[in-house]
């Protein structure tokens, strides 16, 4: 990838997914735009001979982090690592539709210019058999990809599993991801990006085929699922405090992340999530009453499923 003219970079980050890296790796190969590198950013144990084999016949980028340092960090990596001016994220168990991103460098390379504040997602298939995932992603679709208008944050809210592009010189202004978050840090960022300005792109075409199943040993498992819901309410209760001020502009918004919070507060145990509720600032009473009895239920619910 000797190409001075390089654009684009696609950012993997993985850990201890081997087959379904590979996997994601074949995705890319066969729909990766013109002037792009590959960066696999491994930050799991060492890759067996025929993945890095793999890899360098591609012609990809490797870097190999300390390990155990997060999704959020290794993309992070990756984005210190990119020569393009546009940022496209695989995660390493999904696979990427064959067109999509073509369709995405060819609006960019029509409408944007690389300092602009500007980042987009797709829709996903989610699947639970791999075959019918690489059916899906071969199969031939089209794109039309436009500005989200309106002032509503939830449509401009995406994963980063969908998709999802951004110019490296608006996620290098937000400071990249928070590599303290290791769930949920797709909803401080887009945050993030929103709070500095930026506009939303998207889809609503599938262009990213997402897979929920069987990953395999519990080192490879879904990383939402590593973290019990103690830990992930810390997260939510963490985005909530640090984007305040732009959730402040869309109570919907507003609701929809304490809900989040609340419901893995409940699940965690404890009156935490309450206690927290009521001393909360910017929220109306009647607001306020809502969001205590949606956390009753999850009460309740979590109650029910520990006996």
């Amino acid at each position: 990838m000797g190409d001075a003219r390089v654009t684009y970079s696609v950012i993997i980050p993985t850990y201890n997914r081997e087959p379904l890296l590979v996997e994601a790796l074949r995705s890319v190969h066969g729909a990766r735009p013109d002037f792009c590198e590959v960066i696999v950013v491994n930050d799991g144990t060492a890759f067996e001979p025929s993945t890095q084999d793999l890899i360098e016949t591609l012609g990809a980028v490797f870097v190999q982090t300390k390990g155990g340092l997060g999704a959020g960090a290794a993309r992070n990596i990756g984005a210190e690592h990119a020569r393009g001016q546009w940022l496209l994220f695989l995660d390493d168990d999904d696979l990427i539709a064959a067109g999509y991103w073509q369709a995405v460098t060819g609006y960019i390379d029509a409408h944007l210019q690389s300092t602009d504040l500007a980042y987009g997602f797709c829709r996903a298939s989610i699947q639970s058999d791999r075959s019918v995932m690489q059916q899906i992603a071969a199969a031939p679709a089209a794109f039309h990809i436009q500005p989200q208008e309106g002032n509503s944050l939830r449509p401009k809210i995406a994963g980063l599993g969908l998709g999802f592009w951004v110019s490296k010189a608006l996620y290098h202004r937000v400071g990249g991801l928070n590599a303290e978050l290791r769930t949920n840090e797709d909803t401080d960022f887009c945050l993030k990006l929103l709070s500095a300005g930026a506009r939303c792109h998207n889809t609503k075409s599938h262009g990213a085929v997402i897979f929920q199943g069987d990953h395999g040993t519990a080192a490879a498992s879904s990383t939402t699922k590593r973290y019990g819901p103690g830990q992930r309410a810390r997260y939510f209760k963490h985005i909530l405090d640090s984007q305040a001020e732009i959730l402040a502009t869309d109570s919907n918004a507003q609701a929809w992340l304490w809900k989040r919070y609340l419901k893995m507060a409940a699940r965690a145990g404890g009156l935490e999530g309450y206690q927290t509720l009521r001393q909360a600032a910017g929220l109306t009473a009647g607001r306020k009453r809502l969001l205590a009895a949606y956390w009753a239920v999850w009460r309740v619910l979590a109650q029910l499923e520990r006996r």
